[in-house]
């Protein structure tokens, strides 16, 4: 905001940098269901920069305090496309992620953070091909199986503002969802997130 009155006569020193207090983000901490961030549809990352880099650090802690093996953006409230995944001691950050193929189709249970007392049973591809950008904006394309197969999708589902929930609950359980969508765009993200894309 402008001085209502400024003094035109005299040039005023531009603040020391101390008295000037620091913008700093609050902690990230994990949003949980019925949060609506959880149904958002997550924007590309367009800046790989130091924030970038801080939040994916931050939400790979997150996901290690809380012995998961994946978390995405708006697990933390947040809505940038960027997903973190951690199994055993390897860990990838992906900006901007696609499947590009994808092979035979198998089953597992799976839980999510955000819903901690929930398990469904999802089916998923069981090998996939994924592309994205690391948090210093380097092209990456890969290959997964198996459980980092698993862990990416379920983060791309996060990003699409996809539940675990909505591959198969009790119709009682769900019958007063503050969050529910129709089943036709459910099925539209979940295509998103799992097949690969057209361009």
């Amino acid at each position: 905001m402008n001085s209502p009155r400024p003094n035109l006569t005299s040039k005023a020193d531009p603040p020391a940098k101390s008295r000037q207090p620091r913008y700093q983000r609050p902690p990230l901490t994990l949003v949980f269901y019925p949060d609506p961030t959880l149904r958002k549809l997550c924007l590309p990352v367009e800046k790989f920069d130091s924030t970038l880099r801080d939040v994916a650090e931050e939400m790979t802690a997150l996901m290690q305090f809380h012995s998961g093996i994946g978390l995405a953006a708006p697990q933390v409230g947040l809505e940038p496309q960027l997903l973190v995944c951690g199994i055993e001691s390897q860990l990838i950050t992906l900006a901007n992620a696609e499947i590009q193929e994808s092979g035979q189709m198998g089953e597992f249970v799976e839980g999510c953070l955000s819903l901690p007392e929930v398990r469904v049973k999802v089916t998923r591809p069981e090998r996939i091909r994924v592309t994205g950008y690391d948090v210093h904006g380097q092209r990456k394309s890969f290959a997964a199986t198996g459980l980092w197969a698993r862990a990416i999708q379920h983060e791309l589902d996060h990003l699409n503002g996809v539940l675990i929930c909505d591959y198969g609950r009790p119709a009682e359980s769900c019958a007063q969802c503050p969050l529910a969508l129709p089943t036709v765009l459910v099925e539209e993200r979940k295509h998103q997130s799992q097949h690969p894309r057209s361009h």
